[in-house]
């Protein structure tokens, strides 16, 4: 794979050169780890957790905002290298983190380790499609062993498939309803080296599958907004949550020009 040949807008994702050493890389997964067994060393708590210690040691861990909770973390997503790169490619005049997740995938059995096709604009209802990306961090090696972010190269786009659900770890079934409507798809897997990144929009199409690697899969999420992002005003549930982009102990602005 020529990481090279891969355009954010015209494919819906691309690679960046290795910006974290392998020593930030390794401070900061030992810093997840600590937060995914409850260990804040700043004293906040994360945003959500979807696994508990002492939970099924063979599925994803995942957990929403571990930023807040370890300032080695905090550090990597404020990085600003990390953050010129983004504002870059993206063509952005600023750059905000509103969202980030810990992805630790453990050696996995039968399908617990797929995450199904989707995209991320399905899940944020309260952001237009426009100016939102995510990054992601490898915190160790990815091989296409251990079940690399795959995408769907150029679903950027496509209009939106039904079905479609990173919950859903039957891809089988996904991959039929794909083809359906488009048959000469193209998958690529990221593989990526710790400390590299790769970047997809929010209308990217984008799954993984299990990890047959003995060692852990680990990916920094990292959501980020720019510039020509803009907000849906809701009503309801989810009406206020995008308010803590004013709070920059949340949502730190990592670049701006």
């Amino acid at each position: 794979m020529n990481k090279k040949t891969y355009c954010l807008n015209k494919d819906g994702f691309c690679f960046l050169p290795k910006i974290f050493s392998d020593r930030e890389s390794l401070l900061a997964r030992a810093a997840l780890w600590d937060v995914i067994n409850g260990k804040y060393e700043t004293g906040r708590k994360p945003e959500n957790r979807f696994w508990q210690p002492g939970d099924d040691p063979y599925s994803i861990i995942k957990i929403d905002k571990p930023h807040l909770c370890n300032k080695v973390i905090w550090n990597l997503i404020t990085n600003k290298d990390f953050g010129s790169h983004l504002a870059q490619n993206t063509n952005a005049k600023s750059v905000q983190v509103w969202h980030s997740q810990v992805v630790w995938k453990p050696h996995s059995k039968n399908n617990k380790g797929n995450a199904g096709w989707h995209r991320d604009s399905q899940y944020w209802p309260f952001w237009t499609c426009d100016g939102l990306f995510t990054a992601w961090i490898a915190l160790s090696n990815v091989s296409n062993k251990s079940g690399p972010v795959r995408f769907l190269r150029g679903s950027n786009h496509w209009n939106n498939i039904n079905g479609m659900d990173f919950f859903n770890q039957n891809i089988s079934d996904q991959d039929k309803i794909i083809k359906k409507h488009h048959k000469n798809q193209k998958i690529v897997d990221a593989l990526l080296k710790i400390g590299e990144i790769s970047i997809h929009t929010s209308q990217t199409y984008h799954s993984s599958i299990g990890n047959k690697e003995k060692k852990p899969r680990i990916g920094m999420v990292v959501h980020f907004c720019t510039d020509k992002a803009k907000r849906i005003p809701l009503e309801g549930e989810s009406s206020n949550y995008l308010d803590q982009l004013k709070d920059h102990s949340i949502a730190p602005i990592i670049y701006k020009r």
